[in-house]
């Protein structure tokens, strides 16, 4: 692997990615909620073509529906039983109208699934980012930092050092040696961080924090590789070029970000 030509433009992509993020963040207001949609946009697209390329159609409009709507109803801390319950019913009503499938096949069972796990995958887990920036502009940027330099270190010294694969079959460039690596390489931002924005960690909880983000992060990425192999894409979309999509480049945050937030909920 030449190191050197990837990782300017992996750079230059992150670059772009957290300077609006961290944008975003900063003024909150309805820039958050708008920056999700967006990303919630181009996944759902994303999203769509791997069932696509295994010929199952999900209804597009019981994906994007609640997934545009989930973001705006935590901003504006609406209850969520009640419209989970009808997003579910909605569902559910268009899935059966389509029934028994809407192209070459009947794929009922795989079509709800595939609307019901989007919604979750695309729009719930991210949008646990806007209940975080509620509690602090420091404390929402602490899971994507912690990803990113993660991601970083974890890609740097596994091409340096990498020699045994940690799933081959899903993501062959990852390492045993990098994704150990980049735990201590990470801790010591884990703890200067904590010290910023989170005075009530202690030591343990900065462990259990770098530890928790680290694999959810890796998790995430080797989730969405999986998705990517079962149906023969490299990547998810072109809109990056060179780096693929949305889901590409922010799928360690899928699961990071709840991770972290489910954290913080249960130490309080």
């Amino acid at each position: 692997m030449d190191v050197s030509k990837e990782l300017p433009k992996r750079i230059l992509t992150g670059i772009i990615l957290v300077a609006v993020t961290i944008l975003c963040l900063w003024i909150n207001n309805i820039l958050l909620p708008i920056l999700l949609l967006f990303f919630i946009t181009f996944a759902t697209n994303e999203y769509l073509r791997f069932w696509h390329r295994k010929d199952i159609y999900p209804h597009t409009l019981a994906v994007f529906l609640p997934a545009y709507s989930i973001p705006l109803l935590i901003y504006y801390e609406v209850p969520l039983f009640l419209p989970f319950s009808i997003f579910f019913f909605f569902v559910c009503l268009l899935s059966t109208m389509r029934f028994p499938g809407s192209r070459r096949k009947p794929n009922f069972l795989a079509e709800t699934s595939a609307v019901i796990f989007g919604i979750i995958y695309i729009s719930l887990l991210p949008s646990s980012l806007i209940p975080l920036r509620k509690m602090g502009f420091g404390i929402a940027l602490v899971p994507l930092i912690l990803t990113w330099l993660y991601d970083t270190f974890a890609y740097l010294t596994g091409s340096r050092f990498g020699k045994h694969k940690l799933a081959k079959n899903v993501s062959p460039k990852k390492t045993w040696e990098g994704t150990l690596l980049a735990f201590p390489l990470t801790f010591p931002f884990a703890l200067l961080l904590s010290k910023l924005w989170i005075t009530s960690f202690n030591y343990l909880d900065v462990i259990l924090i770098t530890l928790g983000i680290g694999a959810m992060g890796t998790i995430g990425d080797l989730f969405e590789s999986g998705m990517k192999r079962e149906v023969g894409l490299k990547d998810a979309s072109k809109i990056f070029p060179g780096h693929g999509g949305f889901l590409d480049r922010l799928d360690s945050l899928i699961f990071s970000i709840p991770f972290f937030y489910l954290y913080l909920i249960l130490q309080q």
